[in-house]
C-alpha cells in the first residue's frame, strides 16, 4: 500500500492533469517541475509527441513494459537514447511480438536489439498488457498508449507523464524488475 504521502502526490498530479483539458491542436508538453504532469492524446499526435519527448529527456535509464510494440518512432527514439549513453531495456509480451502475424513487432524489436538494447519476452501471464516506461528512475510515462503505428495514428489512446515523482517511479520500477526475472532474451527467426 502506497504511503499516504505518496497517495497524495499522486491524487493531486492526476487532479491537476484533469484540471488541464489541452486543447486538440496544442502540444501537450510542460517544462518538467517536482509533481509535473503531462498528458495528451492520439490520433491527434499528440500522445505519440509526448512519448518520444519523455525519451528524449532520459539522461541515465528507461526501461519500457509493453504489450505490443511496433512503433519505428519509438524504437528509433529508444535507439538515439542508447546512442546518448542511456541504459535502456525494453520488456515486451511475448505472444503479441512473436508470433506469424507480429512481422512489425520483430523487425522493430530487432532494431532495438541489433542497436545493443537488451530485449526481454515474457509469458508468464495469459497478457501482459503493460504500457510504460520508467525513466531515470525518477518519472513515469503510462496511459493506453501502445507503442505502435494504431496507437499513434489510428487509436483513441491516452498517454500520461509524471515526471520527478522519485517514489512513484520507485513502484514501477520494482514491478519491472520483478517482470524482467520472470523473462527471457528475445528470439527472432533468422
Amino acid at each position: 500500500m502506497p504511503s499516504s504521502r505518496l497517495r497524495r502526490r499522486i491524487v493531486v498530479a492526476l487532479i491537476a492533469a484533469l484540471a488541464v483539458v489541452p486543447r486538440p491542436a496544442a502540444a501537450a508538453s510542460v517544462e518538467p517541475g517536482i509533481d509535473a504532469v503531462s498528458c495528451a492524446f492520439s490520433p491527434s499526435g499528440d500522445g505519440l509527441r509526448l512519448v518520444l519527448q519523455a525519451i528524449d529527456r532520459a539522461r541515465r535509464s528507461i526501461r519500457v513494459a509493453a504489450y505490443s510494440f511496433t512503433s519505428s518512432d519509438v524504437a528509433r527514439a529508444l535507439i538515439g537514447a542508447r546512442r546518448r549513453g542511456v541504459d535502456v531495456a525494453v520488456l515486451v509480451d511475448w505472444k503479441a511480438n512473436t508470433e506469424d502475424d507480429a512481422r512489425y513487432a520483430r523487425h522493430a524489436l530487432g532494431a532495438l536489439r541489433n542497436a545493443g538494447i537488451a530485449v526481454r519476452t515474457i509469458d508468464a501471464y495469459p497478457l501482459f498488457h503493460d504500457k510504460y516506461m520508467v525513466i531515470d528512475g525518477r518519472t513515469v510515462q503510462t496511459g493506453s498508449f501502445n507503442y505502435t503505428y494504431s496507437a499513434a495514428h489510428r487509436n483513441a489512446e491516452n498517454v500520461v507523464v509524471v515526471w520527478n515523482a522519485p517514489e512513484l517511479a520507485g513502484r514501477f520500477l520494482a514491478d519491472w524488475q520483478h517482470n524482467w526475472a520472470l523473462a527471457r532474451p528475445l528470439a527472432l527467426p533468422e
